[in-house]
């Protein structure tokens, strides 16, 4: 009965969910009420149980197409044939009396969410449509990478077989590749109600999870990859003693398989590099901050704040529309200076660092470069404005950090700390002014003025 009451359901297509939701938007900014739709509000207004609304926004549980015509009548839309869909009909996991598994583990909420539509469609066009086997999420430290893994993942859950996230906390102290795959291996194993013999080799790991990833539609997500990255000179690189890793990504890059491996990182595995590219079944998605709109809107979740226009558009362009950041902002916004934007500005324009919390944020970054790198940091900082590569050539001193200023460039776009237009380098205002307050800091503690770029403290 109940897989009878389940084919008789529908759930909507991505064309209808981005069709809803792009109308759910446009209401809200219309209404000029709370910024963001509340679950309770969605209800009411569609005029369904609060768990109807759930299902319908989720993808993830059929319910009667009469439901789906109410959530679209409430937006003034019509529900067309292209808008909805039956579920995938029974397959072997359905016969044996399974839905499909998912295992988020401690994966982050998003119940707070805003912007990223074009990252979305874009993700959800190389995974699905695309078929993409192995695809990064990469960007600084706290741009959004996990939420939008998240997001992206639950919309899509219903496509696979078996969805599995490992998270930050599982790998932010780096554990042997072998206890990775044991421990992905075994819930795919357990989801696929496959016979649980794990393999003691590395080899017969792989080999085991490669033979799921062919046989079967898995979506596997690595978060906080670059825990396992060698800090210095290059980046990309795995740590001495975690070169399992760079075999394990070669393996999901190179061989056909018909699942999805979603990384996300501040660094860009050097495993990567070689396949990637349009037919490759390899991508990158470089995720940048948020718009001022949508900075805005995540930024009043935090109460009420007063501000002009043009003083919210410094504000968010000035951090980067980092998100992490923004919320940091917006705590310390309301206990500093009760909600006044301008106030906040005036130390923004004086370059005086108030936020300590983002510099926490930052310094674990700045912590894994060269010497060279760091150097180059610094002149970017202090030139304040995009400059090329000769001309950052010019300020370096030694003749050895020439030789390395290029590779060290690359590793800095790698590391998601320096931003390239054309053929200019630069810093994003939060990022430098983070870097200037280092330099001013290491200047003092050398003392007499020594600028002292180029050497260690």
């Amino acid at each position: 009965m109940k897989q009878n009451r389940r084919s008789r359901g529908f759930i909507l297509t991505l064309k209808g969910w981005d069709k809803l939701q792009a109308s759910i938007t446009k209401a809200d900014l219309t209404d000029n009420a709370q910024l963001g739709f509340s679950l309770e509000e969605l209800s009411s207004r569609m005029g369904l149980a609060l768990h109807t609304v759930s299902r319908i926004q989720g993808r993830s549980e059929p319910i009667d197409k009469s439901s789906l015509q109410s959530a679209f009548a409430a937006f003034g839309l019509e529900l067309c044939e292209e808008d909805y869909t039956r579920p995938n009909p029974p397959n072997e996991l359905e016969v044996r009396g399974a839905y499909p598994q998912y295992d988020w583990g401690e994966a982050p909420s998003v119940s707070v969410f805003y912007g990223r539509s074009v990252e979305l469609v874009q993700l959800r066009e190389w995974v699905l449509e695309e078929q993409c086997r192995l695809v990064a999420l990469l960007g600084i430290g706290g741009i959004g990478k996990s939420t939008l893994a998240v997001k992206l993942g639950l919309e899509i859950q219903t496509e696979f077989e078996v969805v599995v996230w490992r998270s930050r906390r599982s790998l932010q102290n780096a554990p042997p590749v072998e206890e990775i795959l044991t421990s992905i291996l075994q819930f795919l194993l357990w989801a696929l109600r496959k016979e649980i013999a794990i393999a003691q080799s590395f080899d017969g790991k792989v080999s085991k999870l490669m033979e799921c990833l062919m046989n079967h539609r898995c979506l596997l997500i690595l978060d906080n990859v670059e825990t396992i990255l060698l800090s210095g000179d290059r980046a990309g690189q795995c740590r001495p003693g975690y070169e399992g890793y760079d075999r394990l990504l070669k393996c999901l890059r190179e061989v056909p398989h018909r699942s999805c491996v979603l990384l996300t990182s501040r660094e860009k595995p050097r495993e990567m590099i070689p396949l990637e590219g349009e037919k490759t079944g390899v991508r990158s998605l470089q995720l940048k901050g948020l718009n001022p709109t949508e900075g805005r809107q995540l930024f009043e979740q935090k109460g009420q704040f007063a501000g002009t226009e043009r003083d919210w558009q410094v504000l968010i362009e000035h951090y980067g529309g980092n998100p992490l950041a923004l919320k940091m902002v917006a705590s310390g916004t309301q206990e500093l200076f009760n909600g006044k934007i301008a106030s906040v500005l005036d130390y923004v324009q004086q370059g005086i660092w108030i936020f300590e919390d983002i510099g926490d944020l930052l310094e674990s970054q700045f912590n894994r470069l060269s010497m060279v790198q760091e150097e180059v940091m610094y002149w970017l900082a202090i030139h304040r404005e995009p400059v090329s590569l000769a001309e950052l050539a010019e300020d370096i001193v030694t003749s050895a950090s020439k030789r390395q200023l290029p590779q060290a460039i690359k590793s800095l776009l790698r590391r998601s700390l320096v931003e390239k237009s054309e053929e200019y380098f630069f810093l994003q205002p939060v990022v430098m002014e983070y870097t200037t307050q280092r330099l001013l800091d290491r200047v003092k503690k050398l003392g007499n003025g020594v600028l002292g770029i180029g050497h260690r403290a």
